[in-house]
């Protein structure tokens, strides 16, 4: 009786070792300790902060909440590692702008986004093909960024009636916000247009 007690009682601590050593093995291979805490397919919330006007006066609460959409719709793309809406959104007078890229015509976008290993899927998404570029396993990803910030506040800037510049305010990890470039809108006809993405 008591081998059988002593038996049993070992080869319920062997089960129990085995449970442990595989839950943390899936925590190690996991997201990033800065997105641990959040499902990687939720996007954050993008929300409004303050409104600022440069040297002019004027209503921009509909600029305001066009834009917004905009970003929402950027930040979720991002997150579901799928920007290939952006066209959409660019300019086709002025195109856009891209940290490390420069200026980009429309044409010259839409050509990147069909590449395999295009700009996007290096700095925004794929964590793995970043350290290779950078060599370096200190980076994060546009996507990894957005993940961690626990909620974004954004500030509007209005530089004049047809230009606005963001500020993202992260709710958490507020040092990484400044990883981050501010987007840059752009209106013509009417309509807003993204001029430079973070």
């Amino acid at each position: 009786m008591f081998y059988l007690s002593f038996y049993g009682s070992a080869l319920f601590r062997g089960l129990l070792l085995l449970i442990l050593l595989q839950v943390s093995c899936i925590t190690i291979r996991g997201e990033s300790p800065l997105s641990a805490k959040r499902s990687p397919e939720i996007p954050p919330t993008v929300t409004q902060g303050k409104v600022f006007l440069a040297g002019h006066t004027g209503e921009h609460s509909k600029d305001t909440e066009e834009i917004l959409k905009l970003l929402q719709r950027l930040v979720s793309g991002t997150i579901a590692r799928d920007l290939n809406f952006l066209p959409e959104v660019v300019s086709k007078k002025d195109g856009i702008y891209l940290d490390i890229k420069g200026n980009w015509t429309k044409e010259q976008l839409i050509q990147e986004l069909s590449s395999a290993d295009n700009y996007f899927r290096i700095y925004f998404f794929e964590r793995e093909l970043l350290e290779k570029q950078k060599n370096s396993k200190e980076v994060r990803t546009v996507r990894d960024l957005l993940l961690s910030s626990g909620g974004i506040e954004v500030d509007f800037y209005y530089e004049s009636k047809s230009a606005c510049e963001l500020k993202l305010k992260f709710k958490e990890n507020q040092k990484l916000e400044r990883e981050l470039i501010n987007p840059y809108f752009i209106k013509q006809d009417g309509k807003w247009y993204l001029f430079r993405l973070f």
